[in-house]
Formats: structure tokens, sequence, C-alpha cells
């Protein structure tokens, strides 16, 4: 391959890279508010604190889950990672 297909293939790769960091960025915002949703209701049920709205932070950690957001980077990840490794199925091929 190349010098300059390997340097587009880094490309590639570090772009998929990047696009699967965002993904976990949003999935660990995720977890974060669901295991708060899971300390304040676990509170609430053993009786350790009270709350107004104890399934607040559950619906918060839903909404970041159904968030236009989310669907975006699967999308991206998917497309991002297709893409690098189309690329390089294209580049071994062609090195054959």
């Amino acid at each position: 391959m190349t010098s300059s297909r390997m340097r587009q293939a880094a490309l590639t790769t570090r772009d998929a890279h990047q696009a699967l960091l965002e993904l976990k960025r949003l999935v660990d915002s995720a977890t974060q508010k669901l295991r708060a949703a899971e300390l304040e209701i676990v509170g609430e049920a053993i009786g350790r604190t009270h709350s107004d709205d104890p399934f607040k932070a559950l619906r918060a950690a839903m909404q970041t889950l159904q968030s236009p957001a989310i669907d975006s980077a699967i999308s991206e990840a998917r497309d991002k990672m297709n893409h690098a490794a189309a690329f390089q199925a294209q580049a071994q091929a062609a090195g054959r």
C-alpha cells in the first residue's frame, strides 16, 4: 500500500474512532444519569431519602437515550466504521 493510501487509511480509522468516542460520551452521560436515578429510587424505597419525584432522574436518562443526538451518533459511528472497513478492503485488494 502506498504512503498516501496508508495516510488515508489512518484518517478514516481515526474518524471512526472519534465517532465512537462521541457515542461513548453520550452513553456514559446516560449511564451516569441512570446511576443517579438508581440511587435516588433505592434511597426512596428504603426510606433514607424523600423526593417529590424520585423518577425524575430516570426520565432524564431515558430522554438521553431517546434523543436525536444518540441516534445521530450511532448512525455516524456505523457509517464511519463501514467507510474505514471498505477503504481497508479496497486497499488490500489493490495491493494484491
